[in-house]
């Protein structure tokens, strides 16, 4: 296939009509919640946006984005049966995350706009120290100078194991490498294939550092490896992870279209000391299967039957899960597989009742691109 422009795939599909699927049906008889801590949530995350933990956002003109993407809501909805301070935990985590990857500002990654956006040999560093800076919080740094001592810090103490923090320890170095992955494949000035795009969505998304606290989240005492490793939790992940990326992407499409054609219009000098060149680069799902077909409808389509086999796809795994977890496990096993099961459609659901609040409840169904 010849090389195609990304202003060429934008202008094609601009000022198309393109039909969405209606996704709250396609979640019917999901759990759905809200913490009852939700206000609590809100002034608190509100406090550490501005002044504590994100107080490098406190003079970023994204701050005022920041408070009205409503994170607390984010937190009661995907985490709503938490208690408190562990609500609060993972709620911080998420807002972090969204920081790292477009808020600071000067170590935008991941985004079009972003400081680093063209320059991996200052991208690289960053990863490298954001690796160190977890891997110390975690209490799993095994390079320092002095000898362990009993940890204080409340996060480290909350978890039920190092078993759990390694494998959320695990998931960040994934992520960041999908991270080096996507920004590479970005940089090489080409639209990327559908398969080169999953290959590096899944981890870049950082939905599996989410749900490496799912567990965490539920209150429950830590799952033995034989449990929380088995081939059916990690297709079960897997199915979370796609399903909220695929979402996400039906949600953002316009938005994405719009921001990149503005991003393009507008050559930059990048950092790297090459020449002007304009950023902007497709993200999602939808344009690329479009890149494929030339068809909107076609690529909406194609999209929408991934999402609803992927739902199915949960749906079988997690029943299987539920069936076999009380013939080889205890019975706060048995719970504690359901409780994860629940969270992760918990997370789903929470999802898109929180981009549906963001966006202003908009209508979905009908999008001018």
């Amino acid at each position: 296939m010849a090389q195609i422009e990304t202003s060429t795939i934008l202008a094609e599909l601009h000022g198309q009509s393109i039909v969405l699927p209606d996704l709250n049906v396609m979640f019917d008889g999901w759990p759905q919640d809200v913490s009852i801590n939700l206000d609590q949530l809100r002034r608190d995350v509100i406090i550490s946006i501005t002044f504590d933990c994100c107080s490098t956002m406190s003079h970023n003109p994204k701050l005022e984005d920041f408070k009205a993407a409503n994170f607390a809501y984010f937190g009661a909805t995907w985490w709503p049966h938490a208690s408190y301070d562990r609500l609060k935990i993972v709620t911080f985590l998420a807002v972090w995350l969204f920081a790292w990857d477009d808020g600071g500002d000067q170590t935008q990654i991941d985004m079009d706009d972003g400081c680093l956006w063209d320059n991996s040999d200052l991208s690289q560093p960053y990863r490298h120290e954001t690796r160190q800076y977890v891997q110390e919080c975690l209490g799993l740094r095994d390079d320092l100078s002095h000898s362990p001592v009993p940890s204080v810090n409340p996060t480290i103490l909350a978890f039920e194991s190092i078993e759990q923090r390694r494998r959320f320890m695990k998931h960040m170095e994934d992520f960041l490498e999908m991270s080096r992955l996507e920004q590479a494949l970005r940089l090489r000035g080409t639209i990327p294939t559908v398969e080169e795009f999953w290959s590096y969505r899944l981890g870049s998304s950082a939905v599996h550092i989410t749900l490496a606290m799912n567990e965490f989240a539920c209150n429950n005492k830590s799952l033995p490896a034989s449990v929380i490793e088995q081939e059916d939790m990690t297709l079960l992940w897997e199915y979370t992870n796609i399903i909220i990326s695929i979402t996400n992407d039906i949600l953002s499409l316009k938005k994405e279209i719009v921001y990149t054609a503005r991003l393009l219009a507008v050559p930059r000098q990048p950092t790297n000391g090459s020449g002007p060149q304009a950023r902007g680069s497709i993200g999602s799902i939808i344009p690329l299967e479009y890149v494929q077909s030339r068809n909107a409808r076609a690529a909406v389509d194609k999209t929408a039957l991934l999402l609803a086999k992927t739902i199915e796809a949960f749906k079988h795994t997690a029943q299987q899960l539920l069936q076999r977890s009380p013939e080889k496990s205890s019975g706060e096993q048995a719970r504690a597989v359901a409780d994860i099961v629940k969270g992760c459609q918990f997370y789903c659901t929470g999802n898109l009742a929180w981009s549906d609040l963001i966006r202003n409840n908009a209508p979905l169904r009908d999008v001018y691109v």
